[in-house]
């Protein structure tokens, strides 16, 4: 299997902006995961927010324009290319993979924490995910918030075709469907408050192949073999003239610490 967050350095930076049709750029795209931190702020206000893999910090940069008080802004991820895209001083910045993350590095045990992440889980694969969510939780007191918008799938069928679709990309990433997505937050310790739908992002094969070093004959593989397992056109799988492009359904969960 590729390191997926290795693959994809080639759109990190000045290019992330742009990818999948400025998708994670686009402040309508993103008001409902903003809408959904500042709805827990106003009854919970936190001492320190952090964005778990928050990359250029475009999310930070969009909440700082709501009333979030006086909150500290701290954006965390691995890749030194998104980091040096945040230039704002009121975002601390952290270098740090999520799997490492230490409340210790960013707020004290007497600090109220919330926690922020934007299409991250599923770069954790199938057995990564529960230790991801069980560490995340052992950093939390009980009480506190984690809001985090991630991609599943409402029909489990959906979910395997997706998974399929990126194992022949030949990357760990893992999808779950919507209620297996709730019972693994369940058994680390969150307890779901409210889960709304956030925008679709739809997954062009020229970007994917730019993302995950894939070249004509790789898609001409993957197109194939998804056709013949899937059909030409299903729930989240369709073709196009340039090669194919599937549907990511995201869903906002607002979880507490159990």
């Amino acid at each position: 299997m590729k390191d997926p967050v290795g693959t994809e350095k080639v759109v990190h930076g000045q290019r992330w902006g742009a990818v999948h049709n400025g998708y994670f750029s686009d402040p309508a795209i993103a008001r409902p995961l903003i809408k959904a931190v500042t709805d827990v702020l106003a009854e919970s206000p936190a001492d320190v927010i952090a964005d778990l893999g928050g990359g250029t910090g475009f999310m930070l940069s969009q909440l700082a324009q709501d009333e979030i008080g006086s909150a500290q802004l701290v954006n965390i991820d691995c890749s030194d290319a998104q980091l040096a895209l945040v230039n704002q001083t009121n975002i601390s910045l952290v270098r740090s993979s999520i799997d490492e993350f230490r409340r210790t590095g960013v707020a004290t045990r007497n600090q109220r924490l919330l926690l922020m992440m934007r299409s991250v889980l599923h770069y954790f694969g199938e057995s990564g995910l529960q230790p991801l969510l069980r560490h995340l939780r052992s950093q939390m007191e009980p009480g506190e918030f984690f809001v985090h918008q991630s991609a599943v799938f409402d029909n489990e069928e959906d979910a395997v075709c997706l998974n399929t679709l990126y194992q022949q990309m030949r990357t760990q990433k893992w999808y779950l469907s919507t209620a297996e997505m709730g019972n693994r937050l369940a058994d680390s310790g969150w307890r779901v408050i409210d889960s709304v739908a956030a925008p679709v992002l739809l997954l062009d094969s020229v970007d994917l192949g730019l993302r995950y070093a894939l070249d004509a004959d790789d898609l001409a593989r993957i197109r194939n073999g998804m056709i013949e397992k899937f059909g030409e056109t299903n729930r989240v799988f369709q073709l196009t003239s340039s090669g194919f492009c599937a549907s990511l359904h995201y869903r906002i969960f607002t979880c507490a610490a159990s």
